[in-house]
């Protein structure tokens, strides 16, 4: 039996993060029964400059690609290899980018009852397919009650105790010179970057198990 510690170093807004777990997902679905899984998620924030309100999503990314014409290839180019891995990606000229330090708050606590995976996956569906906006609280407090959280698992995500560590993880990453997202660092020692096909996630794991001591 090997033990896999995987951890997940993304945002909720990020796509690539989003398709990598995908990915990461069908790669660990040919695993079999002989592989003990643990996935610890972490947070990153891919636009921290961005105001607690959010911003208009058109308006900001055309400034981070340089214009409209290269947002809108980057965009189709999206959505073409969300279609080839199941996910839809819809924007429209309404979207609103989110700050995602609450959300990152939310899924911190969703940690502490073992509800981090099915929460992130939410909010990925929520913010990418459905369009919603992520750092509305009212909206955040809809999705973790969906996914089974309850009242206290919310109120602990507004603490100042959260707030704290989910900076300090930040801070921590930062000092790792892990600047992209998605980042995966794997029992601790192996460091995988970016959205990798199954295939390629499948021989990585396959890899590092052979190389750490069985149970």
């Amino acid at each position: 039996m090997a033990d896999l510690r995987i951890d997940i170093i993304s945002d909720v807004v990020c796509p690539w993060s989003y398709l990598g777990y995908t990915r990461l997902k069908q790669a660990i679905d040919q695993l079999g029964d002989d592989y003990r899984i643990d996935i610890r998620w972490q947070p990153f924030e891919l636009h921290p400059d961005i105001s607690p309100e959010g911003e208009d999503r058109e308006s900001y990314l055309t400034k981070r690609f340089g214009s409209q014409e290269r947002l809108n290839e980057a965009t189709h180019a999206l959505q073409q290899v969300g279609i080839e891995n199941g996910i839809t990606f819809n924007f429209s000229e309404k979207d609103r980018l989110p700050n995602t330090k609450l959300a990152h708050q939310f899924i911190l606590a969703a940690s502490k009852v073992d509800l981090a995976t099915p929460l992130v996956l939410a909010l990925f569906h929520a913010h990418f397919t459905l369009g919603q906006d992520i750092g509305k609280k009212a909206k955040l407090e809809e999705i973790a009650l969906s996914i089974g959280m309850q009242d206290n698992d919310i109120q602990y995500a507004y603490q100042e105790k959260a707030l704290t560590i989910v900076n300090k993880k930040i801070a921590r990453l930062k000092s790792l010179d892990i600047t992209s997202a998605p980042t995966y660092v794997i029992n601790d020692q192996y460091m995988v970057h970016g959205a990798h096909d199954p295939e390629a996630f499948l021989k990585i794991l396959h890899d590092i198990a052979n190389k750490t001591p069985t149970a």
